[in-house]
């Protein structure tokens, strides 16, 4: 149901009446010169460029498509559009079109250089470029030739209208809808992360990311510290090369043991610069995890509790109730609930009570903090 979904032309027509300024405006930009199109991962650059060359564009010769690493691979790809202005009479009327999607991955200076030297000279010898790339290229020659185009995120509107063709087609229980579509405002707008996480909705709940190598590595034996305390056992059990490939499939954490999910978490909140302590595996009264962080204003203690559950149970008020009571017994700063499902209607009205002192974290928000994670040590 997913690749049906995606394919559609009712999924499809969404996404481009959102874009529509924008192919108007790389229309537009044949009578001017070349276009530079920027965005953050996920913003939509491919899916747009793919987009405008699929509409055969008015004015153009042809279109040619590109990636940047297949263009750092074989820069022989670029010699059609370095020739001599004589290979073509009355080459300005009806100019070629040269896409190049993710142009940041060509590393090479003299590849740069040339593509440069492209957008120089282009308008001269019968062609325009259009590049795509997530920050903004340093060399200043690029965007004093060409005009820039800075993709922005989804609208409300068309968030709300994706949320419906989603919400329409699932098979999910209501609160699992509810909880989904409560994720999508915090993603600015950003397609690729709303409609992953839309894609909850539709997925098969027997659907399991197996890879073979994540459940070996992960199955190894745990490094523990030489000086173990009597009742904390601080763990570092899932490396970046591991939390990278779960980053890209998140669905792979449904794969983990309960102690794995465990250490997962652990591994999250260790990046961000916190001391984790792993509670050891007999129960502690409703703490899995011990957040630490200490500063110029105090000292904090986070109690976490992880809940490994199944995509269609969710996490009742009871959890809650219990780690608050915990954390109230031991004094500590505030406690934080983390599973792999979603939280019941109750669970949510009850924390929104004690929103200072209790933090939910469901399947969709764990997948975001996974993915920015994979995003900082790329593989």
């Amino acid at each position: 149901m997913k690749s049906k979904l995606i394919n559609s032309e009712e999924f499809k027509a969404i996404i481009l009446e959102n874009r529509a300024r924008e192919i108007h405006e790389l229309s537009q930009q044949r009578f001017w010169g070349h276009v530079i199109v920027y965005g953050e991962a996920g913003i939509g650059k491919t899916a747009l460029l793919e987009a405008f060359a699929a509409k055969n564009p008015v004015g153009y010769l042809n279109t040619t498509f590109l990636r940047g690493h297949e263009i750092e691979m074989n820069e022989t790809l670029l010699a059609p559009f370095l020739i001599s202005r004589l290979r073509r009479p009355n080459m300005n009327a009806f100019p070629e079109l040269l896409v190049i999607d993710d142009f940041d991955q060509i590393l090479s200076k003299s590849i740069r250089e040339k593509v440069a030297t492209m957008l120089k000279e282009g308008r001269h010898l019968g062609y325009r470029v259009i590049l795509s790339a997530k920050q903004q290229i340093n060399e200043k020659v690029f965007e004093s030739n060409a005009h820039v185009l800075r993709l922005r995120g989804l609208n409300e509107t068309d968030v709300r209208r994706l949320a419906d063709f989603f919400g329409e087609r699932s098979d999910k229980y209501p609160d699992v809808v509810m909880t989904v579509r409560d994720m999508l405002a915090e993603h600015q707008g950003n397609p690729a992360m709303i409609i992953s996480h839309l894609l909850m909705l539709v997925t098969p709940d027997d659907f399991l990311y197996r890879n073979p190598l994540i459940i070996d590595e992960l199955e190894r034996p745990a490094i523990i510290l030489e000086h173990t305390p009597p009742l904390i056992t601080e763990l570092r059990l899932v490396n970046q090369r591991i939390l990278d490939r779960i980053g890209r499939r998140p669905e792979a954490v449904r794969e983990l043991s309960p102690r794995q999910f465990e250490e997962l978490v652990a591994e999250l909140f260790m990046e961000k610069g916190y001391h984790v302590e792993l509670t050891q595996q007999t129960r502690d009264g409703g703490k899995d995890l011990i957040i630490m962080n200490r500063s110029d204003i105090g000292n904090f203690m986070v109690y976490a509790e992880c809940k490994h559950y199944r995509p269609d149970r969710p996490v009742g008020v009871d959890v809650v109730t219990q780690l608050l009571g915990r954390i109230n017994f031991d004094r500590a700063t505030a406690g934080m609930v983390v599973t792999s499902s979603y939280f019941s209607p109750d669970a949510r009205d009850f924390q929104s009570q004690i929103e200072h002192q209790m933090s939910l974290i469901d399947f969709a928000k764990l997948s975001s903090m996974i993915e920015t994670s994979s995003k900082k040590y790329p593989s």
